[in-house]
This record gives structure tokens, sequence and C-alpha cells, in this order.
């Protein structure tokens, strides 16, 4: 399985966060990648960039070590209607919108209120991803959820930096694997990485899907074509570098 793109990395914009953009896109280059996302948090967490990070994204050349940088946010669901901390500054300034529940910003609930924020979520035209959905405080409906992102192209991810839990590796493997298969519903490897040398570190997240036999033409960053469909599924501009 050869990944060409890691779409949910930070900067140090995102003060917990210790390597730079140019950084990142060396990594990404060295590991063979063609896409990196560059989803720094968005405004409402504590240690996120002020919104002028987001609307100057546009000073970042699209290519960086040869890498196309696509350039998005990490946003936070603030709300069990699906609210976001995207400003319309953020929401038009940005290529690709990853959508998280961080604790704190969002307080558990009950299963019927996690999956209808999700499903609120996976309805927006510019989310993505919805990210990291494993945490064990914030348990959905995993087919309903799932096929909604089907029904409206947008990736769950599976989140390598989260393997390192027990319970996450868990809940992916018994309920958000199976409901993905099951339904049909496409998803993103993403590292997460808050360093450059953590860029597409996905050997334990190919171990989970060799384990529980996931299809490969459900990985939508496993093969350039079926990434580069998605982008254009979402009005991302697929460019060639110019030399």
């Amino acid at each position: 399985m050869n990944f060409i793109a890691d779409m949910h990395t930070h900067t140090l914009a995102s003060t917990h966060a210790y390597s730079t953009i140019t950084e990142n896109a060396a990594a990404a280059a060295q590991k063979g990648l063609k896409y990196l996302g560059m989803t720094d948090h968005c405004i409402q967490m504590t240690d996120a960039p002020h919104s002028w990070h987001f609307q100057n994204l546009r000073t970042i050349p699209h290519f960086l070590s040869g890498v196309r940088i696509i350039k998005g946010v990490e946003a936070d669901l603030i709300g069990y209607n699906g609210e976001l901390d995207l400003t319309d500054d953020i929401r038009n300034s940005v290529e690709w919108v990853n959508v998280s529940i961080h604790w704190g910003l969002l307080m558990p609930s009950s299963e019927d209120e996690h999956t209808k924020t999700y499903i609120a979520a996976a309805r927006d035209p510019k989310t993505c991803v919805l990210s990291h959905t494993d945490s064990h405080d914030f348990p959905y409906d995993y087919d309903a959820v799932t096929g909604e992102c089907r029904d409206n192209n947008v990736l769950i991810e599976l989140n390598a930096s989260r393997l390192a839990d027990p319970r996450s590796v868990k809940r992916l493997k018994e309920n958000i694997l199976p409901a993905c298969i099951k339904n049909g519903c496409p998803i993103i490897v993403n590292s997460d990485a808050h360093f450059w040398s953590r860029i597409a570190a996905f050997d334990a997240a190919k171990q989970l899907l060799k384990e529980v036999s996931f299809p490969e033409e459900l990985i939508v960053n496993a093969d350039l074509e079926r990434f580069e469909a998605f982008l254009r599924m979402k009005n991302i501009s697929v460019l060639t570098e110019e030399k």
C-alpha cells in the first residue's frame, strides 16, 4: 500500500507543534508524498493561530519541495447542531477542512447528540474529513454517520497518532472500520503530525487495515488517481508544478 498524501498535519502556528511548513514539506517529499495538508487548529482552540494565519495562506506557494501544499484547517465542532469555529473569512480562505471534536470545546453528551453533530458536519459542503472520531468520550451511531459521509463525499479519518491508545484501536477495529466497509464509506489515513519526523508515519495504520481486511479501493490517499478525483469532487484545484 503506497500512500501519496497526508492531509492532517500541524505547523508551529499551532503552538503545541514544532515544525515549519517548509520542514514538513521536505519530510513529505522524502516519504514520496505528492500532497500535504497544512491544517492548523482553528480559532477557538487555546493554542490556535490568529484568524489572519488562515486569511494569509495564499502567500504560501502551491508547491514546496515538489509537494502540493493544500492549505486547510482543523475546525472544531462547538455545538450539537454542527456549528464550527469557522468564520466566513476562514471558510473562504482554505481549501481543505478537517472537522474534529476536542474535549473542552464540546462536552460529551449522548450517542444521539454525538451522531447528530457528526451528521450535520458531514452535510456541510466545506467538510472534507471527520477526524479522529474514535474518542471513547464521544460514541456515535457508526452506521448512520458513515452512511452520511458516503452520501456527502466526506471521508472518515484513520488517525495514525491515535493508535498508541488501545481504546482508539478497539473502537476503530470493532466499530468504525467495519461500518465503513459495510456502508462503502471511504477513509483517509492521516498522521496528525506535530513534528516533521511524524509525517506519513503510517506503519501501525497499515497493520490495522491489514488486520480488518480493509478494501484498498476505499482508502482515498492510497492511490493518486483516486485522491485527485476526490479533490475535484470537493472543488479543490489539481495543479501541476511549473518547472
